[in-house]
């Protein structure tokens, strides 16, 4: 990243980095400092791996995506920062990439922040019984974190084209309640039928989760459940890609 790119990628970090932004993180550490302490306290056994498996992926970086990626593209089309851009030699496309690194680069470090940090200090210091710290099984949840993030980012980017903030925000909502309950209903009820679990798959990718899921079972390396990750990931950011081309910037999308 050289030259204009790069300062719009720094541009891009400032306007996120409010200083009401700045209570992001410090508000998600002390939710999961909380909940790191008082799971610790009373557990005979530690597993880092997979006490930040239960708070990443179920609060941090969910939560951490949806309040820096939310209207990450309408908010721009509305007040006029977009058109601005486009008028010097900044392409759609370069314009999407830099966006979504930047609110990647913000879920990455809340994550360490809220994520990591009191996880660390609590295996440290306050746990009373055996810690578990396997760093390979550590490092591998942690880069399938990452890859979670992506694609939540990738979804808000691709409804932040067509949806206003609010609806985003719904929208994202209504997703994981359907996968959650329908996900549910389909291996308690038809767990044998290939093509309703082929098509849960499709319409509500969870690979990522089922990969973290896999290695902390140690399972081995998740091959296919990856693959379906890496293969929603690059559908979603597709059509994000496709989306960015079509929407009217002089109308917006609020």
């Amino acid at each position: 990243m050289k030259g204009p790119l790069a300062r719009l990628y720094l541009l891009e970090l400032r306007r996120i980095w409010t200083v009401a932004a700045a209570f992001i993180p410090l508000g998600l550490m002390l939710l999961s400092a909380l909940m790191f302490f008082t799971t610790g306290k009373f557990s005979k056994t530690y597993d880092v791996a997979r006490f930040a498996t239960s708070i990443n992926i179920s609060s941090v970086i969910p939560l951490a995506s949806i309040l820096f990626g939310v209207a990450m593209i309408a908010a721009d089309v509305k007040d006029g920062w977009l058109r601005t851009l486009l008028i010097r030699p900044v392409s759609r496309q370069s314009y999407l990439i830099i966006k979504m690194a930047a609110v990647f680069t913000s879920v990455v470090f809340t994550m360490v922040i809220a994520g990591i940090l009191p996880n660390v200090i609590v295996s440290l210091f306050f746990v009373k019984g055996e810690v578990v710290f396997d760093l390979g099984r550590v490092l591998a949840v942690h880069g399938v974190f990452l890859l979670q993030a992506a694609l939540i980012i990738s979804i808000l980017a691709l409804l932040s084209c067509w949806l206003p903030g609010v609806f985003n925000v719904v929208v994202l909502a209504f997703w994981y309640i359907c996968a959650s309950s329908i996900s549910a209903y389909i291996q308690a009820f038809h767990a044998m039928d290939k093509w309703l679990t082929i098509m849960k798959d499709f319409l509500f990718p969870d690979g990522f989760s089922k990969s973290v899921d896999a290695i902390n079972a140690g399972m081995g390396t998740p091959v296919a459940d990856l693959a379906w990750g890496f293969g929603a990931l690059a559908a979603v950011l597709a059509l994000a890609f496709w989306s960015i081309t079509k929407i009217q910037v002089d109308k917006g999308s609020e």
